[in-house]
């Protein structure tokens, strides 16, 4: 990431609400520009190249001789930094990477944190600033990457895993899941495995390990309360599982990654409300 923007010149954060519409540029020096697209649209064009950003979108522009952000109507906030040097292996990768991506959810908490730091100049502002612009920067490149490769599995396949991910606490078998995506089991799982890497049970479990992990880490409730809020049929399946998963039972997994009680569970604390 850092051969794409260069950290040692800084990020500046900033946004703007367009009543009308407006232009800004062209500029002419070189820059790195997250933009995202809160309300409206933009039309950027950078190096001769033009990208249209819709509301709820976000794209990086590098450009080389210039650049130039129009507006309708709405509101942008961008991130904006330095061209690192970049490698011909690198550039062909960026080549790859899509135009403009969705704004998630992580993206639009890193931006707000930046805008919200101001453009004053301490030490400890420019450091903070500079972690949250690398961090933006890496998030974004690890969602196009996430999107690009999204692009190319199959909608039964996509469905498929979607469903999994919402209802991992259900029992979910891979007869339903091959009769909701209208393939018979065996074509979905040499599918699933081929764009996802493992079969759909293989991944269920992975889904449920994973939830339950964050249940034990930031969560006062019992084991045996995971276990059953996380779709395991008991609690001794849910610590063969863990354990398999993680290389520890689920008391080691609290005990040795940071696990702390809340304070209301911890002293029993009365909690009154005014």
């Amino acid at each position: 990431m850092q051969t794409i923007v260069d950290p040692e010149h800084g990020f500046t954060f900033g946004e703007a609400l367009y009543n009308v519409g407006g232009v800004y540029g062209p500029l002419r020096n070189r820059y790195v520009t997250l933009l995202l697209v809160h309300e409206g649209t933009a039309k950027v064009t950078c190096d001769d190249e033009v990208t249209i950003v819709e509301r709820g979108e976000c794209g990086v522009f590098r450009n080389e001789q210039y650049v130039l952000f129009e507006y309708d109507r709405g509101r942008v906030s961008w991130c904006e930094g330095s061209p690192g040097t970049l490698t011909e292996s690198i550039a062909q990768r960026l080549r790859q990477v899509p135009a403009k991506i969705p704004i998630s959810e992580s993206l639009e908490a890193l931006q707000r944190l930046g805008v919200e730091l101001g453009s004053g100049s301490t030490a400890n502002l420019n450091m903070l600033r500079n972690a949250l612009g690398q961090t933006l920067y890496a998030v974004y490149f690890h969602e196009a990457h996430v999107s690009e490769r999204d692009r190319h599995i199959p909608r039964p396949v996509h469905r498929a895993r979607n469903y999994i991910e919402e209802n991992s606490e259900k029992d979910v078998t891979i007869n339903s899941l091959a009769d909701l995506v209208a393939r018979t089991p065996q074509h979905l799982i040499l599918s699933f495995r081929k764009h996802i890497g493992v079969t759909p049970a293989r991944y269920l479990w992975q889904v449920r390990g994973k939830r339950a992990r964050h249940l034990l880490l930031h969560s006062g409730l019992t084991i045996a309360e995971i276990a059953y809020q996380c779709g395991y049929k008991n609690p001794y399946h849910f610590s063969r599982q863990i354990k398999q998963l993680f290389g520890m039972s689920p008391t080691e997994v609290r005990a040795n990654m940071g696990y702390h009680k809340p304070s209301e569970v911890a002293e029993d604390t009365v909690d009154i409300a005014y």
